[in-house]
């Protein structure tokens, strides 16, 4: 992994104690990273599940996007999840289900891999 990637990683397992964070290295620079019970609120089922996304050698000149959550996730309500949600797909070999929230205006010093998953996660528990 790039020094940059590896403090970004860093950067996300300060940001979200509590929650485990695998992290498998590509083989270009970057890394796999999935972190485990994030919570996403009271609007769905279950409220704790994972996250994955890949933090590209480019970072943080690239954005990390898009985000891959644990297929299990609905709504209590039994609604559809929405606009920025994939229908379930496949993220290294595993079912996943795809949050697409591109950062239009990146800002290198600003936007990081840790304050993008933030901002996924909101984005999430307010829909």
């Amino acid at each position: 992994m790039t020094p940059e990637v590896e403090a970004a990683v860093k950067e996300v397992e300060q940001s979200f104690p509590g929650c485990r964070v695998e992290v498998e290295p590509d083989s270009d620079g970057g890394a796999f990273v999935v972190v485990w019970d994030v919570s996403v609120g009271p609007t769905y089922v279950p409220e704790t599940v994972w996250v994955g996304f890949r933090i590209t050698f480019q970072y943080p000149r690239a954005d990390v996007y898009p985000h891959f959550f644990d297929p299990a996730i609905r709504r209590k309500d039994g609604n559809a999840l929405g606009e920025g949600f994939s229908n379930a797909t496949d993220w290294r070999g595993r079912p996943v289900m795809q949050v697409s929230r591109r950062s239009n205006r990146l800002n290198p010093e600003v936007d990081t891999a840790a304050t993008k998953l933030a901002k996924v996660l909101e984005w999430v528990r307010t829909k």
